[in-house]
C-alpha cells in the first residue's frame, strides 16, 4: 500500500513538473498560463512595445528591448539583422540561458505585432528555443491580471550564458526564391490589396506579388481582440484551404522580413511547418528590382 502511494505521488509530482516546465513551449502562450509560472527564475518576459507604453506599465517582471538595436544602422536598404556578433551579444545582455522560457508580448499595436514575431524569429536564428508569444498581447493580460502589472523599469536576473548558433534554414534569399520558384509554396504575408496590386506598398517600386505567391494576410490568422485561432480554424485555413502539410516547403515574404515574420511564425513555430523560411530582403529587395518580375490582377 506504501509503495503504491509512493509511485502515485511521484507521478503526480512528475505531471506537475511537467506542466510547469513545459509552458512556454506553445508559440502562444495564454495570460493564464503565464500568471501561474511569473516568478519562476528560468522565466524571461520581454516587452518589445515602445519604451513610452513601457514606462505606462508593463507586465510585471518584464524586461524592456528596442529591437531596433538588432537590426543593421549602415548600407542596409532591406532592414536585414545586424552582424551576428552583435545581435548574439545584444541578445545575451536580456539574460538568455540554456534553460530560459521566454515570453514575447507588445501593446496591442501593429507596430508591436511584429516586433514580437520579429524578435521571435531572430531567437530562432540564433538557436534559441522555448520562446512564446503572448496570446492577446498585453490587453490580453490587463483584462486577466490587471494587478500584477508594474511602473518599475526590470532588469535581467542574471547574464545570459546561452551558446548561439545559427539556424541559417530558416533563412531564405533572392537565388532561393529564383532557383526554386515553382517548387516550393511561396506566401505573401501582405494585405490581399497590396498582393492583388489594387495599392501600392511603401517603399516598393513593383506592383503586385511574387509570381506564383499565394495571398495570405497575416492577421487572417487572429482574431478581433489579437488571439490566435483556435487550431481546427488554422488547420482550415492553412491544411484545407492552402493544402499545406508537415513536409511542405515553404517560403515567406512581406515588403520586409519584418512584415513577413508573424506568418512564418504561425507556420513554422505554431503549425509545426518547419520547412518554412522567411525571405529576408522581401520585396524591399524584389519588388525595387527592375529586372525581376511582379504579377498583378490575378490571384494564385
Amino acid at each position: 500500500m506504501q509503495i503504491h502511494f509512493n509511485k502515485t505521488i511521484k507521478y503526480f509530482l512528475l505531471i506537475v513538473a511537467i506542466i510547469t516546465n513545459s509552458f512556454a513551449y506553445d508559440a502562444f502562450i495564454t495570460p493564464q498560463n503565464l500568471k501561474t509560472s511569473i516568478e519562476d527564475k528560468k522565466l524571461i518576459i520581454i516587452d518589445v512595445g515602445s519604451y513610452s507604453d513601457y514606462k505606462t506599465s508593463h507586465i510585471k517582471n518584464a524586461i524592456y528591448f528596442d529591437i531596433s538595436e538588432l537590426i543593421a544602422r549602415e548600407n542596409n536598404p532591406y532592414m536585414l539583422m545586424d552582424k551576428t556578433d552583435i545581435v548574439q551579444t545584444k541578445l545575451k545582455d536580456l539574460g538568455i540561458n540554456t534553460s530560459s522560457n521566454i515570453v514575447i508580448y507588445s501593446h496591442n499595436t501593429k507596430t508591436g505585432n511584429l516586433n514580437s514575431s520579429y524578435l521571435a524569429f531572430i531567437l530562432t536564428y540564433n538557436g534559441v528555443h522555448n520562446i512564446s508569444i503572448l496570446d492577446g498581447g498585453y490587453m490580453g493580460w490587463i483584462f486577466q491580471n490587471e494587478l500584477l502589472i508594474s511602473t518599475k523599469k526590470f532588469y535581467p536576473r542574471s547574464e545570459g550564458n546561452f551558446t548561439f548558433n545559427e539556424n541559417q534554414k530558416i533563412l531564405a534569399n533572392l537565388q532561393d526564391i529564383e532557383q526554386n520558384n515553382s517548387k516550393i509554396t511561396i506566401m505573401d504575408a501582405r494585405t490581399p490589396q497590396e498582393y492583388y496590386g489594387v495599392e501600392k506598398s511603401k517603399g516598393i517600386d513593383g506592383i503586385g506579388h511574387i509570381p506564383h505567391a499565394k495571398s495570405s494576410f497575416y492577421k487572417y490568422s487572429f482574431l478581433k481582440d489579437s488571439t490566435i485561432r483556435d487550431d481546427k480554424e488554422l488547420d482550415a485555413i492553412y491544411i484545407d484551404g492552402f493544402n499545406l502539410s508537415k513536409n511542405s516547403n515553404i517560403t515567406v515574404y512581406g515588403n520586409s522580413i519584418y512584415d513577413g515574420s508573424m506568418l512564418w511564425y504561425i507556420l513554422y513555430q505554431k503549425m509545426g511547418f518547419k520547412h518554412t523560411k522567411l525571405y529576408g530582403a522581401s520585396l524591399l529587395e524584389w519588388g525595387n528590382k527592375s529586372s525581376l518580375p511582379m504579377q498583378r490582377f490575378k490571384w494564385e
